[in-house]
């Protein structure tokens, strides 16, 4: 024998060897729900991890159940897999206990004398694919109405979109340097936004807006040249959002940070238009088994214009708890909220969590230069603590009570309340 028939038969033998020790990856089967009412198959398909032919992973089984449960559509997600010696493989299933989605809104947000109340019926599930439709009336000060449609993802899971016709009416107060003046504020808007994911956690949305402005004064705090006027406007706008937060029901664990631009023109009327860029971060952080650690940073900044228009506020239902109702505007904004919140009691209908929380937020004035929002005489501090009371028979609905005061000054504060997380 020759050596390469010998080498030719070692080859061989190798070959053998090594197949025969050669350990298959098992492979799943199939992926089945059990529970569904509602929600399409085809739709959860397309988001999770585990499907037929892919190798079998305890760890993606757990991935898809955290999928599954960030959608806010159901109440429990569970799973088991067994194996298939007909077919060699694996079968899922994913055990789910669906939600009502049709449901009325209820919802009352208000500090001091100041309320907002809102009225509306909302379907979160429409067509069985997280899509939302809806329609609200809100009372602030005077009556709005809108009406939505929200789809997130498309069936060819890449692209999505936003429409809605809304009528904002408000008492809008106005600042000429240092007096407030009153008016009536009617918003008159038409919206479109497509969205497109990057994968499973980035997306990004752009679309734009026709919007038709009245304000009629209705005070005498200033002398104006006419007591109501109007403006035609149109905003374009872009934003790309990371969200890498799960939600384990009351709780919330990870981080999401949001990069968000829009312009809005002012036909006629330059000195009201202006450029927008904000950055927002959420981070959450789950602390033992009770606890839950929330942090919320937004920075923005805008077209310095001298003008009783500008895009900041600070409003005490939208980021400084107790500081009052839009008690300034700016053309920049500085705002870190904090809060901690430890679940007391987990009950079959309730949840019950306490929480302690600070407030910090600061806005540069129209023409003022950048450096005074940094200046501790613009900073605005309040602190203060609350109750949420998670309720297990409607799907998601949150009361807050807050109560908190300035720290600076400990006579001013109030209570605050509202529906759902205050971010």
């Amino acid at each position: 024998m020759n050596f390469r028939k010998i080498l030719r038969l070692l080859i061989i033998l190798n070959v053998l060897f090594v197949n025969s020790f050669t350990i298959k990856a098992e492979i799943i089967h199939s992926v089945s729900y059990e529970g569904l009412t509602k929600t399409k198959v085809d739709f959860l398909n397309q988001l999770i991890n585990c499907k037929p032919n892919v190798e079998f992973d305890t760890l993606l089984i757990k991935e898809d159940e955290q999928i599954l449960k960030n959608l806010n559509l159901f109440f429990s997600v569970n799973s088991r897999y067994s194996y298939n010696t007909l077919n060699k493989g694996y079968d899922i299933t994913f055990i789910i206990k669906e939600a009502q989605y049709i449901y009325p809104i209820f919802a009352i947000e208000g500090f001091d004398s100041q309320l907002k109340l809102q009225l509306g019926v909302n379907n979160l599930n429409w067509r069985g694919r997280r899509n939302t439709i809806g329609f609200v009336y809100q009372y602030y000060d005077r009556h709005s109405l809108s009406i939505y449609q929200k789809t997130p993802r498309h069936k060819n899971g890449k692209t999505g979109h936003e429409v809605s016709l809304s009528k904002k009416s408000t008492v809008e107060p106005l600042y000429f340097d240092s007096i407030t003046s009153n008016f009536n504020f009617d918003n008159y808007s038409a919206s479109a936004i497509g969205k497109y994911w990057l994968n499973s956690r980035i997306n990004i949305d752009f679309g734009g807006m026709f919007i038709y402005e009245e304000y009629e004064q209705i005070d005498n705090a200033l002398e104006l040249p006419m007591k109501s006027f109007d403006f035609i406007k149109y905003q374009a706008r872009s934003s790309i959002t990371y969200n890498y937060v799960n939600q384990h029901y009351e709780f919330f664990d990870g981080l999401k940070l949001k990069l968000y631009g829009e312009t809005i023109q002012t036909v006629k009327y330059p000195n009201a238009s202006f450029v927008k860029v904000t950055g927002e971060l959420k981070y959450f952080k789950r602390l033992n088994k009770k606890g839950n650690l929330a942090l919320h940073y937004k920075f923005g900044i805008a077209t310095n214009n001298k003008s009783p228009f500008s895009p900041f506020v600070l409003d005490g239902f939208i980021n400084i708890r107790g500081i009052g109702d839009r008690v300034s505007r700016g053309t920049a904004e500085n705002i870190l909220n904090i809060e901690y919140r430890h679940t007391l009691l987990n009950k079959k209908h309730f949840t019950l969590q306490s929480a302690i929380f600070t407030d910090i937020g600061s806005l540069r004035q129209p023409g003022a230069d950048f450096k005074t929002i940094l200046h501790s005489s613009e900073l605005n501090y309040f602190s203060g603590i609350g109750l949420r009371i998670h309720s297990k028979f409607f799907y998601k609905a949150i009361f807050r009570i807050d109560y908190s005061v300035n720290l600076t000054n400990i006579n001013h504060g109030g209570f605050s309340f509202g529906l759902g997380h205050f971010f």
